[in-house]
């Protein structure tokens, strides 16, 4: 006898459980088609010269100018230029103006969700009891991603508020 005649209940329910696992599994990626992480981070600095949080997105190359104006920046344009823009994009994440030396902010994963690319960062802050140097600094990170796959980028992390943008 089949332990599951007599109970559709139960055959209804694993089938449920069964597709919405397969639904996740294709609704939620990590990597793009050719295997490359959706986000990877080209480079951070202590200064970017962006006073208020946020983020700045660039997708093509003549767009990384638009950085060489910024007040006391002090970010690398060499390395953003070598990004090929048909296969990525440039996003700045800045954590704005603080008050002294010892923040900072890295990649730490990213995922495709539901039409969302969502980036996950990690804030470093210095401790309370730490000595910093007394100086006002904008630090930031430049990420490549992925164009593909999503219709709104969510950057958060414990720290800083979410900030998104929609394509």
């Amino acid at each position: 006898m089949n332990p599951l005649q007599g109970r559709p209940a139960t055959r209804y329910v694993s089938l449920l459980v069964t597709a919405g696992l397969l639904v996740g599994c294709a609704v939620n990626r990590g990597e793009t088609a050719e295997g490359a992480p959706l986000a990877r981070q080209l480079t951070q600095s202590n200064h970017c010269g962006l006073a208020a949080p946020g983020l700045v997105y660039l997708d093509s190359a003549g767009q990384i100018e638009r950085l060489s104006g910024l007040p006391t920046r002090n970010l690398p344009l060499d390395t953003l230029r070598a990004v090929d823009f048909e296969r990525e994009h440039l996003v700045l994440v800045s954590l704005g103006q603080k008050p002294t030396g010892g923040y900072g902010v890295t990649l730490e994963q990213s995922e495709i969700r539901d039409g969302t690319l969502e980036v996950t960062m990690t804030v470093r802050q210095p401790a309370a009891d730490t000595l910093v140097a007394q100086v006002l600094t904008t630090p930031c990170a430049v990420l490549a991603i992925t164009p593909e796959g999503w219709d709104r980028l969510k950057v958060s992390g414990a720290g800083m508020d979410t900030l998104t943008r929609e394509r």
